[in-house]
């Protein structure tokens, strides 16, 4: 007997394996689209995750900011918030208020209560309600003990009386003290003092000055001229 298999029943084999199944193509689709829908929920998560993250680090960055700063713009950059044109308002002992102004400001939420600050200015009110302004080039403000390290250029004036500037002070907001171991140069009126260092106090209209200190009175220019003269 032969018991080889009949050709007929080897090409039926073959057939069925080389022939694609009818349902090969609707599943392969089917998993096409899973994979790509799977891609965007990766995507859409690994967004939503990441805006989670920059909106906890602006928060977290925000809550170190006075309650009473406004400002333009801010960006951050570590530990380190920039803010454009900060305007702060605080108060001194009497109760009247100071506002300070400057063109950029740059805390260190390691440092939350201290302010690096660019080109500041700042506005208050003396006792005769005349309008008196401070500026500097840069000033280091500490928000806690309200007090401010000035450098590149302190002036304090009122436009009216008198005008004080020396290369770097200290100003005690709180007690409007401003006082500098630099040499100091204040006009009042049409006299000029000159000095090595100086302590000026708003409240008391004070200024009190040490080291080599010169004073120039009105006419005192032309004496000299006519000492001088043969």
């Amino acid at each position: 007997m032969n018991d080889a298999s009949p050709p007929t029943d080897r090409r039926d084999r073959l057939a069925s394996i080389v022939a694609p199944r009818r349902d090969a193509i609707p599943q392969a689709r089917r998993h096409s689209q899973r994979v790509a829908r799977l891609r965007r929920w990766l995507l859409w998560g690994s967004g939503a995750i990441l805006l989670a993250v920059a909106i906890g680090v602006g928060f977290h960055s925000l809550r170190f900011l006075p309650a009473d700063l406004r400002f333009s713009r801010i960006a951050t950059q570590g530990t380190r918030i920039t803010i454009e044109s900060p305007k702060l308002v605080g108060y001194r002992k009497d109760g009247r208020p100071y506002e300070l102004r400057a063109r950029t400001g740059i805390q260190d939420i390691a440092k939350p209560d201290v302010f690096e600050l660019e080109q500041l200015e700042v506005h208050f009110q003396s006792d005769n309600e005349s309008n008196v302004v401070l500026t500097a080039e840069k000033g280091l403000y500490d928000a806690k003990n309200d007090r401010a390290n000035l450098s590149g250029g302190a002036r304090v004036y009122d436009g009216k009386h008198y005008d004080l500037r020396t290369d770097a002070a200290v100003i005690d907001f709180r007690g409007n003290l401003v006082t500098s171991d630099q040499p100091t140069r204040l006009t009042l009126d049409k006299s000029v003092v000159t000095s090595n260092s100086v302590e000026f106090s708003q409240n008391e209209r004070r200024a009190s000055f040490s080291g080599a200190v010169h004073t120039t009175l009105p006419g005192d220019d032309a004496d000299a001229a006519e000492g001088s003269s043969p």
